[in-house]
Order: structure tokens, then sequence, then C-alpha cells
């Protein structure tokens, strides 16, 4: 019996399996490249009377994956007479409704909003907002402070409307006697994100953040004073924001 070899075809299925595996390996490298690939933080915007404009800097980091964000001025103080303050989006301890001229309160917010860009291919997973801050605290008896920061939620390419998510919350009351607090917190919260897969259309989600600051006189004896400060810690920020991605995977 005489057994013809096709060498041609030989040599096309060799090339062939070749090619599947270059094919494959590409395919394993590019997920691989996606999943590391760079985050861009973007589009930063805050108001507020907590944060006036030109006080708020960012720092981000060497490969993109998070960004700092430092306060140069965050402070609430009472008595207070100028009217620069927040008080109308809050109310007194009496339930009354608080103005700008409310002297025995200062409320003051700073509204954090910000974009986190991330590569086609790639969904992104969790948020992570580490608390980096020193503080102080000097109030009368009688007087009380309150600093909290919330992420209020994120929107965008992810595939739900996150829920408020309380990063720290300090508060201090002086009902027995006055408090001379030097403060510093770092708390860290990971949120989960779980987005859908960027495409080139659709590759944004947008985070929201509510910081606020409060000194208050429940009674209106504007004899009391209270003061209330945030300084970032050091030059890493007082908030600092890591978001982590992975490759989609294949449907």
């Amino acid at each position: 019996m005489m057994i013809e070899i096709d060498l041609n075809k030989r040599i096309y299925r060799k090339e062939e399996a070749k090619e599947n595996i270059m094919l494959k390996t590409f395919i394993f490298l590019f997920f691989i490249s996606a999943a590391h690939a760079q985050v861009v933080f973007d589009g930063l915007t805050y108001q507020g009377t907590g944060c006036p404009q030109g006080t708020v800097s960012t720092v981000i980091s060497p490969d993109g994956s998070s960004f700092s964000v430092l306060f140069d001025e965050f402070r609430a103080e009472v008595p207070q007479y100028d009217g620069n303050n927040d008080n109308s989006s809050t109310t007194l301890s009496n339930r009354q409704r608080a103005t700008s001229n409310s002297a025995s309160l200062s409320y003051k917010k700073c509204q954090l909003s910000f974009s986190a860009i991330i590569p086609v291919g790639t969904q992104a997973d969790t948020l992570q907002v580490e608390f980096q801050a020193r503080g102080a605290t000097i109030i009368d008896q009688g007087v009380e402070g309150f600093f909290a920061s919330i992420l209020v939620g994120y929107s965008g390419l992810s595939s739900r409307r996150g829920s408020p998510t309380m990063v720290i919350q300090k508060h201090w009351r002086g009902m027995r006697g006055p408090v001379d607090d030097n403060w510093s917190a770092s708390p860290v919260s990971t949120i989960p994100i779980r987005s859908a897969c960027a495409t080139s259309a659709n590759r944004s989600v947008r985070f929201d953040l509510k910081n606020h600051v409060q000194a208050e006189i429940p009674n209106g004896d504007l004899t009391k004073s209270g003061l209330i400060m945030v300084d970032s810690a050091d030059a890493r920020g007082l908030l600092k924001f890591t978001l982590t991605t992975s490759a989609c995977r294949k449907r």
C-alpha cells in the first residue's frame, strides 16, 4: 500500500496552529494588560463655603490609579457674623430653619465630584476611600461640633446608582465642660462598584462626595465660642481615592 503525504497541507496546518497559538497569546496578553491599564481621574469640581475656589488641590499617583484631594481651608467657627456659610442647607438644633445670619451656627460644606475614566475592555470593581487628616476642636461648654465625609454615590458607566457610604463622622459635645481636642483620623472604606464593561463610547464613572463641618451654640448664648478645623495630614492628601479594575469577562 502506498501512502501519499501532502507536505503542503502539513506545512499549512503547522502554520495555522502557530497562528492559533499567537492569537490566543495575544488575547491573553490583552486581558492581562487591560486589567492593569491606567485609570485616568478627571473633571474634579468642588463647591461650598468649606472649600472656596483656589483652596483645593490634587495629587495624582505616578501610575494614575489613585489621586488625593487636599483642603487648604476647611473650618467652622461660632459666633459667626460674616454670613460666609451654608447654613441654609441645614437646621438649628431646635429644628428651626437656619439662615446665613444665624450667629450661633456655622455650617460649611464642600461638595466634591470627579470622574474615573477606565480603559476599554475593563470594568470598575471597587473604589477605596482613605481619609487622612488631623484637626483641632476647641469649644466652650455648651457648644457642639460636627464633621462628616460621605460618598453620596456614583453614576455613569456603573450599572447602578451607588448608595451613600459614610467615610468618617466625628461629633463633639461640650455639655459637661469645654473641649480642646487635637485629633487625627485615618479610616479606610472600600465601596463595591461592579460597573458595566467600558466601551469606546462609555468609559467614565462619576463619583460625588459630600463633606461638611459644623459648630453650633444650641442655646444661642453668644458669649460662648467654638472652632472646628480640619487639615490634611501631609502631602498625601485629606482624601485619597483608589479605583481597582479588572478585565471584562467574555459572555
